[in-house]
């Protein structure tokens, strides 16, 4: 399944408010004591998830995007806010970023753009700003799902949150901030083919990308691997890998198979933490994910799985029950309380897509375990050796498996669906749409 965690919206003000501007000042006050390479959580309100010391999203954009000199290039799978939300400060920076001179380019998935205009088109009025939308159907067969940006051609955000508004708020994300010029490009490359293949689909001469793939030429060294110093004694080693293998600047950064090789190293134990999980859909089957996990089990490699309860009910839960059934693998379905104030549509739910192998490596991506997020989607990710930020993951996937509410995934049993659409339950009020 694509997952559909948006909703329609409305449209901040484009002028750089005071509480903006003060957010602004506060984040990038924050940002001189923050390390080059920084987990970013979103931990839902009121829900007891997550790890309490990395810092949230909004105040990492601000800052990113405040600071933007130069560029500023947004890929996204959709653009939603909502009135008085924290999406709403988002939009104004990169609105006023504009304003100050900042090249900004927009892409985003033609078909989710459909269903979420208002916000992407008002930014199209602003001058400096250009959007552009992408059909990956003709191109690969699916979409562009990838959430990522990247500031001067010198950093780089990229993870499971949508530039959503619930996506701040109200979801499980994990995100990444990494401030290398040498990983900006590499992920940046994926960009720029977007961005020619989506100016060819509206222009009209080219819905395929083959004009963008013969073309491409990368604008530096692709960087296949960087060590980037975090503090004297603590180095971390970065390497960026993208989906679809058919449309990527080189298919040895193909991110399943990078997946892959780290479940192959694994020497003790896997945790994975997802929306979704399984080995077929569309008209797609793929079990590598699924076998180099066995493998691993098969290793003695202790392997657990936390994965969302958004469809328990979908045929396809049978691939995470069958592995579950393995020897040394544990999967949990996760359960994020219901807010207070009120049903939230397509929210309250662990939307993380990360992996910790042996408390040294760390993946985290914007692809959901499925085979068509892998072989006809845009994605990226990063995979990171550097083990205080594998121990600061692996808090988040303790507080996610002991978490209340949760159900162990055991073959053969059924579970009832999750009301997660845009009409509430029976007796609830919806909050945003």
């Amino acid at each position: 399944m694509w997952s559909r965690i948006g909703a329609p919206i409305s449209m901040a003000g484009m002028l750089l408010r005071p509480s903006l501007a003060l957010a602004l000042l506060v984040s990038a006050g924050a940002a001189f004591a923050a390390p080059p390479v920084q987990l970013v959580e979103t931990r839902p309100v009121e829900s007891g998830l997550g790890n309490p010391a990395l810092p949230a999203p909004q105040a990492v954009w601000l800052e990113m995007i405040g600071g933007a000199k130069r560029t500023l290039d947004i890929e996204q799978f959709y653009l939603s806010t909502w009135p008085g939300e924290p999406m709403d400060k988002v939009v104004d920076a990169i609105g006023a970023a504009a304003k100050r001179g900042v090249r900004v380019r927009l892409i985003l998935d033609q078909r989710m753009h459909g269903t979420y205009p208002q916000p992407a088109d008002s930014l199209r009025s602003v001058p400096g700003i250009e959007v552009r939308l992408v059909n990956l159907g003709p191109i690969a067969g699916g979409i562009q799902h990838a959430k990522f940006f990247i500031v001067d051609g010198e950093e780089v955000f990229l993870g499971s949150q949508n530039f959503d508004w619930r996506a701040l708020e109200h979801i499980h994300e994990l995100g990444v901030r990494v401030r290398d010029a040498r990983v900006a490009q590499t992920i940046g490359e994926a960009f720029e083919w977007d961005w020619r293949a989506a100016g060819d689909q509206m222009a009209g001469r080219d819905s395929t990308g083959a004009q963008a793939r013969a073309s491409a030429r990368p604008a530096g060294p692709r960087a296949h691997a960087v060590s980037i110093v975090q503090a004297p004694g603590d180095t971390v080693d970065v390497r960026p890998s993208y989906t679809p293998k058919a449309f990527i600047p080189d298919s040895t950064l193909w991110d399943r198979d990078a997946i892959v090789r780290l479940l192959d190293a694994a020497r003790r134990e896997v945790v994975v933490q997802l929306l979704t999980y399984s080995i077929g859909g569309h008209s797609q089957r793929d079990s590598t994910l699924d076998a180099a996990l066995r493998r691993a089990a098969g290793r003695g490699v202790s392997v657990r799985l936390v994965v969302s309860d958004w469809e328990p009910d979908n045929p396809r839960i049978a691939d995470l029950q069958s592995l579950a059934g393995t020897p040394n693998v544990e999967a949990r379905l996760s359960t994020v309380p219901e807010w207070s104030g009120g049903y939230i549509p397509f929210a309250r739910v662990e939307h993380c897509k990360y992996m910790v192998v042996d408390s040294l490596w760390t993946w985290v991506g914007t692809s959901n375990w499925e085979p068509g997020y892998f072989h006809g989607t845009r994605n990226v990710a990063v995979s990171l050796r550097n083990r205080p930020i594998a121990l600061e993951a692996r808090k988040i996937f303790d507080a996610s498996w002991r978490a209340p509410g949760n159900r162990v995934v055991k073959p053969g049993e059924t579970y009832e669906r999750k009301a997660h659409g845009a009409t509430p339950p029976a007796g609830k009020t919806a909050y945003g749409k």
